[in-house]
């Protein structure tokens, strides 16, 4: 076996790993973005979802007599 064929295969598994190592980091920085994004996403329906319960609790409550929208709660 030659230098340069030594040199050569060296080369090569340089590169199969650094491309590994690129890939790889990639994959987790796209996860990274998008476990972020999700999250966001997740606490803005959180948040809708809660609103949307408290609307329709507030007007059963109305609805009964329990509560006035000018007054609040109701002694």
């Amino acid at each position: 076996m030659a230098l340069d064929s030594i040199a050569l295969w060296l080369g090569y598994g340089v590169m199969l790993v650094g491309g590994a190592v690129l890939v790889l980091s990639l994959l987790i920085v796209a996860a990274l973005l998008l476990n972020s994004k999700i999250k966001l996403l997740g606490n803005y329906l959180q948040f809708y979802w809660d609103l949307k319960t408290l609307r329709a609790t507030m007007r059963q409550l109305e609805a009964e007599g329990k509560v006035s929208k000018k007054a609040g709660v109701k002694s």
